[in-house]
């Protein structure tokens, strides 16, 4: 009998402790929920969310669950926040003439909202920085090992490398004199906590290769700017047969192919007939895109079989399209910054975009996971412009919202983490009022912004 009644009494107490139901800290039920991965869209689910991450995914009325908030999103679509994998701090901070020698200790906190108000109001995330003054690591860093709610999640590429020259080094990048000098950088990178590092097309053979090899024995992510219009430094082929994957934005493409002086010269005589002289950077901008004509009407062949070898290489490559559209046309928050530009050139660039747009879908459609990459200031905007850009020129809702955010993940090494709406992930949602699916310029639209698993307070317009 007495062993009968404690056997039961243990029972009752098992059921209480472990019977309970747990109070979630956020429940988002009623949602359509995107699958980036796969382009399809789940109906009727809710989302479990308990101390920042999702713990489960289910369907809509499987069971009963608590929660301290609940946010019914009436079938409206929920998706990953974006990730931008290419911001410089000194965008936010200043400029290349203007942002501060140091980030003073009593200023972080309002440099640290200022970076992520940026960002998070419009829906991104989690950023990638791609360069920035050596005295700002501390700071950033401890802003990386800390991540909090408020805030957008900051990760930080080393560098970016240049080797010594005559030339004044931009403010962001960091001079290596010798193959020593760079793998000796790397290490010290890597021992501050910063896992990812970004070489500039500025960086001489031997310097990159040093920094290239050390950065690859620790397993560190490996971002590349190659390509300008000098001869002088590395080629996109070179640093693919070094073994780099990853590339910061596509319309260096062209640099890749335009290689004899040949086409050059005739490249150079064509832009100046239409352009004049290639003297400020929107013309530098405005030539990205004319190379991008040239090759299709005189390099077509070599193009097709440089994109070969893009797929065979399992490359990735940062977007960075807005910067080169803003010089003449309008986005849905900026005017053309090329007001001296006449109705014929505005007309041969915007001819120009399109056809840079037709390669990257090309790119796209054999493989090569293209991924955000602001690259300026207001690079939440940005984000948002480049996506409505990529479905205005021929991608779906569903492959503009990988490019914003499971592709990046995966080129930072983080995918286990962010990028997806499932299980085990970091809780960085959106809640859309109104869907992309139906109309792209719903991108720019209300959305709710959920960080963290807490909903951040402002809403984007």
């Amino acid at each position: 009998m007495k062993k009968t009644i404690l056997t039961l009494s243990l029972s009752f107490l098992f059921i209480s402790l472990f019977g309970q139901q747990k109070t979630y800290d956020l429940i988002i039920s009623h949602a359509k929920v995107l699958d980036v991965k796969t382009g399809n869209i789940a109906a009727n689910r809710t989302i479990l969310i308990w101390k920042g991450k999702i713990e489960a995914v289910i369907s809509e009325g499987s069971a009963k669950y608590k929660a301290r908030k609940v946010i019914n999103a009436q079938g409206k679509l929920v998706t990953p926040g974006f990730i931008d994998t290419h911001i410089h701090p000194t965008d936010v901070f200043g400029d290349y003439k203007k942002a501060p020698a140091f980030l003073a200790k009593d200023s972080l906190k309002i440099l640290r909202k200022k970076l992520s108000d940026e960002y998070l109001p419009f829906g991104t995330t989690t950023v990638l920085t791609m360069g920035q003054p050596e005295n700002w690591l501390d700071p950033l860093l401890k802003w990386q090992k800390y991540p909090q709610a408020d805030y957008v999640d900051l990760f930080i590429a080393g560098g970016a490398l240049i080797s010594k020259e005559k030339r004044v080094p931009y403010i962001g990048h960091t001079t290596v004199e010798t193959a020593e000098a760079a793998k000796q950088k790397v290490k010290e990178y890597y021992n501050k906590g910063i896992k990812r590092i970004k070489l500039y097309y500025r960086l001489q053979s031997p310097e990159f290769i040093s920094a290239y090899k050390t950065a690859d024995s620790l397993g560190m992510g490996i971002y590349g700017h190659i390509g300008d219009f000098s001869s002088d430094y590395l080629t996109i082929n070179q640093t693919l047969d070094i073994g780099l994957i990853n590339y910061e934005h596509v319309v260096t493409i062209p640099n890749a192919i335009i290689t004899s002086d040949k086409d050059k010269n005739l490249l150079a005589d064509q832009f100046k007939e239409r352009f004049g002289e290639l003297n400020t950077e929107a013309r530098y901008l405005e030539c990205y895109l004319e190379q991008f004509r040239y090759i299709y009407e005189c390099k077509l062949p070599e193009l097709e079989s440089f994109i070969n070898k893009l797929v065979q290489n399992k490359v990735t490559f940062s977007t960075t399209i807005h910067r080169v559209y803003e010089q003449f046309q309008p986005t849905y928050y900026s005017k053309p910054n090329d007001t001296l530009l006449t109705a014929a050139q505005t007309k041969r660039c915007l001819e120009n975009f399109g056809i840079l747009m037709e390669c990257i879908k090309i790119m796209h459609d054999k493989g090569i996971e293209i991924r955000l990459g602001s690259d300026g200031p207001n690079g939440g905007k940005i984000n948002i412009s480049e996506l409505i850009l990529l479905c205005k020129y021929g991608f779906s809702a569903a492959e503009a919202f990988k490019i914003a955010t499971i592709n990046g993940a995966k080129a930072m090494k983080i995918s286990d983490q962010v990028g997806t709406v499932e299980s085990g992930k970091q809780a960085n949602l959106l809640i859309w009022d109104e869907d992309p699916f139906i109309d792209y310029n719903n991108f720019s639209k209300k959305k709710t912004v959920i960080k963290d698993g807490e909903v951040f307070k402002k809403l984007t317009i």
